[in-house]
C-alpha cells in the first residue's frame, strides 16, 4: 500500500496523537460535573477508571507490537475471530471516533463562551463545530506530515495551560475543601467512573496509523501505555487541585477557570478558557488524521466500496476515506449535542476493547508475534481483568444506548454486503 512508504511519524508523533485524544474537552468540563457527584471523593473516579482502563491498555500494546498495518482493533479482531466480528469492531471504532469528534466539536463553542459571552449560542456552537471539522479535514487531506505536526502543536498548547494551573493552584488548596470528602457516599462512584470513562478513550488511536510510522513494533505500544498513565497522573491530579481550591465547583458548566480564577486571578480564568479552546480544537487535529484510516483498512479488506481505499496521488492521504469522515462528522456534530454523543461513545467502544483483550490469547496461540514484539507479563490475568473491566463499565450504560449501538452495527452490515456484491459483480 501507498501509505507503507511514507513513514512520517516518530514517537512524539504518536504520543501526541494519544494525548490529543485522551486530553480533550473532558477535563475542562467533567470536574463540576463529577463533583455534584461525589464531593471530594470525585479525584478517586479518575484514578480508579484509569487504573482499571491500564489492563487494556496493555493489551493494545502487545496487540499492536505484532502489526505495521494501518487498522487497530480491527486487525486484531480480524486476525483473532475472524471475518465478520473483524468487520463489526473495526466499523465501530470508527463510528466511535467520528461520534467522539462531533461531540469534542460540539464543545469547543461552550469555552469560547467562557472567553466572550457572545460565543456560547447554539448557532455559534454548530458554525464553529462545522469549521472546525472541515478546516481540520482539509489539513490532513494535504498529508500526513502537515496533520502530525497540528496534532503535535495543539498537544503542547494545550498541556501548558494545564501546568500552569497545577502549580500555582496545588499552593491554594484549602484541607477544609476536602470535608466531608464522600458527602453522597460511594454509590455514585460507578455512574461517575462511566462519565470518566469517556475521558480516557483515545489511546486506542495509536496503533490506527501504524502503516505511517517508523518502527511500529516498539514506538506504538509505547505511546500507548504512556499517554494512558500520563493521562491519569494527569486527570487526577487536576480534579483534586481544583477541588481543593474551589469547593464550590459541582455544577459549574466551566469548572476549571472558575478554579483558575481563584488561584490566578481574573488572567488565570482567562488562560484556563483559552487552554479548553486550544485543547478541544487540538482533539479534533487528532481526530482528523485517526479516523479516516478505519475506513482505509476496512476498504482495503474488501468490506466497504474500493472507492475508500484510494490514496491521493499527490499527497499520499487516503483522500476518499477523508472526505467520507469529514461528511459523516460533520452531520453528526451538527444534528445532535454532545451528552447525546458521549452516551453513544461509551457503549461502542466498549465493543472495540473488549474485542481487543480476548483477542490477545488468541493471537498468541497462532503465533503472530514478530520478533522483538511486546508482551505483557503474568500470562492471561491482565487480559481478563481488561475483559471485566470493560464489561463493568459498559453495564453502566441504559438499554436506549445498546439499541442505537445495534443499529449503528446493523447499518455497517448492510454496508458491508452491499460493497461485496457490487466487488462480485465487478
Amino acid at each position: 500500500m501507498t501509505l507503507h512508504t511514507d513513514r512520517a511519524l516518530g514517537f512524539w508523533d504518536l504520543l501526541s496523537i494519544g494525548l490529543n485524544a485522551i486530553v480533550g474537552s473532558s477535563i475542562f468540563l467533567f470536574p463540576g460535573l463529577l463533583a455534584a457527584n461525589l464531593g471530594p471523593a470525585s479525584a478517586l473516579a479518575f484514578a480508579f477508571t484509569g487504573i482499571l482502563l491500564i489492563a487494556v491498555g496493555l493489551c493494545y500494546a502487545e496487540a499492536s507490537s505484532r502489526y505495521k498495518d494501518p487498522g487497530g482493533a480491527y486487525l486484531y479482531a480480524r486476525d483473532a475471530f475472524g471475518e465478520w466480528p473483524g468487520f463489526a469492531v473495526g466499523w465501530l471504532s470508527w463510528v466511535v471516533q467520528i461520534l467522539s469528534w462531533a461531540a469534542v466539536a460540539n464543545a469547543i463553542a461552550v469555552y469560547l463562551g467562557a472567553i466572550d459571552p457572545h460565543w456560547g449560542g447554539p448557532r455559534h456552537i454548530k458554525t464553529v463545530a462545522a469549521l472546525a471539522i472541515l478546516g481540520l479535514g482539509f489539513v490532513n487531506y494535504r498529508g500526513v506530515r502537515l496533520g502530525a505536526w497540528t496534532s503535535d502543536f495543539f498537544t503542547a498548547a494545550k498541556l501548558v495551560p494545564l501546568a500552569a494551573f497545577l502549580a500555582a493552584g496545588l499552593w491554594k488548596v484549602k484541607s477544609r475543601a476536602f470535608v466531608p470528602f464522600a458527602p453522597h457516599g460511594f454509590k455514585p462512584l460507578a455512574q461517575s467512573a462511566f462519565l470518566v470513562y469517556f475521558a480516557y478513550q483515545g489511546f486506542e488511536s495509536i496503533p490506527v496509523p501504524s502503516g505511517e510510522a517508523r518502527s511500529p513494533g516498539r514506538n506504538v505500544p509505547l505511546a500507548v501505555v504512556s499517554s494512558l498513565v500520563f493521562s491519569a497522573l494527569l486527570y487526577t491530579a487536576i480534579q483534586a487541585v481544583a477541588l481543593g481550591v474551589d469547593p464550590a465547583l459541582a455544577g459549574s458548566r466551566t469548572p476549571l477557570a472558575d478554579a483558575a480564577r481563584i488561584a490566578l486571578g481574573p488572567q488565570g480564568a482567562l488562560l484556563l478558557a483559552l487552554g479548553a479552546v486550544l485543547s478541544t480544537f487540538g482533539y479534533n487535529a487528532g481526530s482528523a488524521l485517526v479516523t479516516p484510516r478505519y475506513l482505509l483498512a476496512l476498504a482495503e479488506d474488501g468490506h466497504l466500496p474500493a472507492s475508500l481505499s484510494r490514496i491521493h496521488p499527490r499527497y499520499h492521504t487516503p483522500s476518499r476515506a477523508i472526505v467520507a469522515t469529514i461528511s459523516t462528522t460533520l452531520l453528526l456534530a451538527l444534528f445532535f449535542d454532545f451528552e447525546k454523543l458521549v452516551d453513544f461513545s461509551n457503549v461502542v467502544v466498549s465493543a472495540q476493547y473488549l474485542a481487543t483483550c480476548l483477542a490477545i490469547p488468541v493471537l498468541r496461540r497462532k503465533n503472530r508475534a514478530a520478533p522483538g514484539s511486546f508482551r505483557i507479563p503474568g500470562g492471561l490475568f491482565v487480559p481478563a481483568a481488561g475483559a471485566m473491566a470493560i464489561l463493568w463499565l459498559g453495564s453502566q450504560a441504559t438499554p436506549r444506548e445498546y439499541i442505537g449501538s445495534a443499529y449503528l452495527l446493523a447499518a455497517g452490515l448492510v454496508l458491508k454486503l452491499f460493497a461485496g456484491a457490487k466487488r462480485r459483480k465487478e
